[in-house]
């Protein structure tokens, strides 16, 4: 049997399942059963478990090597969030900025031409060395990388102006200590603004590929802070505006953004449509299938894509985030 906690390791829970296949019981749990389950274990081996174990082991493992080998096509079909984040973060040549799950860099290398100085952290070292190469590759010397779980690092309290995120603060197990921990981190009066994407349906480069999987296989429901950390934690604006106001923020607020993205950042179809399909949510999407049912969703999946092709350009799809803002 395995249990697939939050839906937050989709992909590697279907993925055991497609392996095993009945010898395998997959079954899906709440955060809430989750979190008993943890504290049981740990009493019953006589200790704690890590904060956020399960995503530091994904983002050091499987789940940053995608991000890593094709961190230029990641940077270029994300880069209308990045410019987003940045108008609303209003950064001045004066800030102390901190990124929080900053990844491969971008976002904090794009502060740093801005800002005074700029501190990407995340807890996946394959990507903090990536940042630190791009850094230096570009000769950026006011931008520097921490290896660290934003959720319990002992920041210097009131250090920074400003703290920002590009899909970071999704995958933290007890999202209210991370927030109230990165809160301390501000100055008086600082801010906060981050972006976290909308829940599936708003996202019609993961709905193509979920309405071709529906055909087959009932799908459970994805997102909000009770089904634990994932992709779609942070999908919901009344989650965000109660979880911000736990951890002491004021004045949040969400700002729609929904521009079309460029698959892959542009390429070929086929060579568009298999980066699609190797990022992490689609794979577990497609891990609800197997055998003529995938076979059935890949054909329909590939062929809708295809349609959407404009040449020299890419793939075109509608994708959707919140930026959110706040006050310390």
């Amino acid at each position: 049997m395995v249990l697939g906690a939050g839906f937050g390791g989709l992909e590697d829970t279907t993925r055991l399942a497609d392996e095993f296949g009945d010898e395998v019981h997959v079954t899906l749990i709440d955060k809430s059963e989750a979190f008993e389950m943890n504290d049981n274990i740990s009493r019953r081996c006589g200790g704690a478990v890590r904060a956020n174990q399960q995503q530091a082991e994904a983002w050091n493992g499987r789940e940053s090597a995608h991000f890593v080998d094709h961190a230029d096509r990641y940077d270029r079909q994300l880069e209308p969030f990045t410019q987003a984040l940045l108008e609303w973060a209003r950064l001045e040549g004066h800030h102390v900025v901190l990124d929080v799950g900053c990844g491969s860099g971008t976002s904090t290398l794009a502060a740093a031409t801005r800002a005074g100085r700029v501190t990407g952290v995340d807890f996946s070292e394959p990507l903090v060395e990536l940042a630190r190469r791009r850094a230096q590759d570009a000769q950026i010397g006011n931008a520097e990388f921490v290896i660290a779980d934003a959720q319990t690092h002992q920041f210097d309290a009131g250090t920074f102006d400003l703290v920002i995120s590009q899909f970071g603060l999704m995958f933290f197990d007890d999202p209210v200590a991370a927030f109230t921990n990165i809160r301390r981190a501000l100055r008086a009066g600082g801010r906060a603004a981050f972006v976290s994407w909308q829940g599936l349906a708003a996202n019609e480069w993961l709905t193509l590929i979920a309405d071709a999987v529906r055909r087959h296989v009932e799908l459970p429901e994805f997102g909000g802070l009770s089904r634990g950390p994932g992709m779609f934690a942070l999908a919901q604006p009344d989650d965000i505006t109660t979880l911000l106001g736990a951890a002491g923020f004021e004045q949040v607020a969400c700002h729609s953004c929904t521009p079309a993205i460029i698959l892959g950042g542009g390429g070929g179809p086929d060579d568009s449509v298999d980066f699609l399909l190797d990022m992490g949510m689609p794979k577990g999407l497609l891990g609800f299938v197997d055998g003529d049912s995938r076979d059935d969703v890949l054909r329909t999946v590939r062929s809708e894509l295809k349609d959407r092709y404009h040449e020299g350009v890419g793939i075109h799809l509608g994708a959707a985030a919140w930026v959110v803002t706040a006050q310390a």
